[in-house]
């Protein structure tokens, strides 16, 4: 089977759209690998992202939200395709700011679940550095690897937004797991 690389300057623009949510706020609410609540409500209107974990909520403007969930919440409108491709721009200079050459891009296998996937930064499947590999089919985001920090998107499916958020969010430091945000829905999580 041939697959078709999407060109480097199509990657972010696809996966903006294969996330896109109409609501003007977003809210997904979940809990750490503790079982503390953490909650996520972003107001595309005033770009900013209420982030509750631990029991503390801190408000961020768009500019102070981490890269892992600029991903996910952008201000981007599908009636406007200029709002998108500002909503586009912007990203792709956060990635770029982040140390991820946006100009190549390969075909690759997550090493975490061995799916195919188009990683944006990486212009051959085996080099390092600094990339986000977006799953082939749905052009959402697998995996966000900068410097020694590695964020793994996964349970698209079974997340309380289905298909446009990811159920479970790991984070790595230095190789190690060092924790887990679940938004699984209900009939997912374990009892």
């Amino acid at each position: 089977m041939l697959l078709t690389l999407v060109a480097p300057a199509e990657i972010v623009p696809n996966m903006i759209k294969s996330l896109y949510v109409t609501e003007n706020t977003i809210v997904v609410e979940g809990a750490d690998e503790s079982g503390t609540a953490v909650s996520l409500e972003f107001d595309k209107s005033k770009k900013a992202l209420k982030k509750t974990e631990k029991g503390e909520t801190k408000e961020l403007q768009f500019a102070e939200i981490p890269l892992f969930l600029r991903l996910f919440f952008f201000d981007g409108t599908k009636t406007s395709p200029e709002s998108m491709d500002a909503a586009a721009k912007s990203l792709a200079e956060a990635l770029k700011n982040a140390g991820i050459n946006t100009e190549v891009s390969s075909e690759s296998v997550s090493v975490f679940d061995g799916s195919v996937t188009v990683a944006l930064g990486k212009a051959k499947r085996f080099s390092e550095g600094n990339t986000l590999e977006l799953s082939k089919g749905s052009m959402r985001p697998s995996v966000l690897k900068i410097a020694d920090e590695t964020y793994v998107f996964s349970d698209y499916h079974r997340s309380v937004m289905p298909l446009v958020f990811p159920g479970k969010i790991k984070f790595y430091k230095d190789g190690k797991l060092s924790g887990e945000w679940i938004f699984l829905r209900s009939e997912y999580r374990q009892k």
